[in-house]
């Protein structure tokens, strides 16, 4: 008489249900692995505001933060230096970019807009509106560029004044 003991049907169907439910859960979580998350993108783009505020008030050098809403983007460039190559930054996939507002004036969504921080120290009041719909309901947030020292403050919702 033969031993030869091998797997049910039953059993290897517990051991597939078992799999599918780990990789069920854990894909979507290894998707995002490399992806800056919210608060990363905001302390990066909050300390290279404040260094482009340096460089334009005691450098006297003109510096730009070009947002790109529909490519999900955004960079800072000298504009005295034509030929070398921003380095584009993402907001990730989870952040998208819902308002830019410089001075009172909504901009368009669907074209670079450009926030300069002049020679000088001399930078236009700025609001940038996200949206993060990672992890549950979506949450909004709103970016103030301080045009007295270029640093960014993080407020959440969608706060267009502050009076």
């Amino acid at each position: 008489m033969s031993n030869n003991r091998g797997f049910t049907l039953v059993e290897l169907s517990v051991v597939l249900f078992v799999l599918g439910l780990v990789l069920w859960v854990a894909v979507p979580r290894l998707s995002r692995i490399g992806e800056p998350d919210r608060d990363t993108v905001f302390r990066d783009l909050s300390a290279e505001s404040e260094a482009a505020y340096d460089l334009s008030l005691f450098g006297k050098r003109e510096t730009r933060l070009v947002l790109r809403p529909a490519e999900g983007t955004y960079e800072f460039r000298l504009p005295d230096r034509p030929g070398e190559t921003p380095i584009h930054r993402p907001f990730g996939t989870r952040l998208s970019v819902t308002g830019i507002r410089i001075e009172g004036e909504d901009r368009p969504l669907d074209l670079p807009t450009e926030i300069p921080y002049r020679a000088g120290g001399r930078v236009p009041e700025a609001r940038i509106f996200l949206t993060d719909s990672g992890g549950g309901a979506p949450s909004r947030w709103t970016l103030r560029l301080n045009p007295f020292d270029g640093s960014v403050k993080v407020l959440e919702g969608t706060v267009r004044d502050d009076g």
